[in-house]
């Protein structure tokens, strides 16, 4: 497998639709499209504790026409460290403080079949008065802190759409209580 040429085929403020030719196993010429940020896909996912409660987002999702439940979350700024990201993110969608951090995972790809975004997850702690000032007009953000029963209530609610990294961040948070 080896990659032969990169098109971008449409091109947005964010987002870029590509064409990626390669010679696959059987060494003929074929395509596939992706779609890839503008910054190199980078994100950061920050999974936050205040008052021994995982802070938990209910955001719009245009793509899926409706509410999904995640923890703050967002792109990085140019060569901005995960932390950073982190620290800005959590104040800007919540309102709170990033007090420390306890791990940084490496960047890890969120759909590699469909998009060159990475995410890095914060595990921090956090601490302030919760809410949303700092959030876009195109951003529906609501802000919730869960304890261990109601996120397992959440997880266990038919219906709630859930992102994958926030089910496993819940998981974690659910089994160990802290980072």
């Amino acid at each position: 497998m080896k990659i032969t040429e990169k098109k971008i085929i449409h091109k947005t403020p964010y987002l870029n639709f590509v064409g990626t030719s390669f010679l696959n196993k059987e060494n003929k010429e074929d395509v596939w499209y992706s779609a890839e940020r503008y910054n190199g896909g980078k994100t950061v996912v920050v999974a936050a504790i205040s008052d021994a409660k995982l802070i938990v987002t209910k955001e719009f999702r245009v793509p899926i026409g409706g509410y999904e439940w995640g923890i703050p979350a967002g792109l990085v700024d140019g060569d901005e460290l995960p932390e950073d990201t982190a620290k800005r993110e959590l104040k800007e969608e919540t309102n709170l403080e990033l007090i420390s951090v306890q791990e940084v995972t490496p960047y890890l790809y969120n759909s590699a079949g469909m998009t060159n975004e990475v995410a890095s997850i914060v595990f921090c702690t956090a601490d302030g008065k919760i809410g949303t000032s700092g959030t876009e007009a195109t951003e529906d953000i609501e802000c919730f802190l869960m304890d261990k029963m109601q996120l397992k209530e959440l997880m266990q609610q038919s219906g709630a759409m859930i992102s994958a990294k926030a089910y496993l961040i819940f998981d974690r948070f659910i089994r160990n209580g802290s980072w």
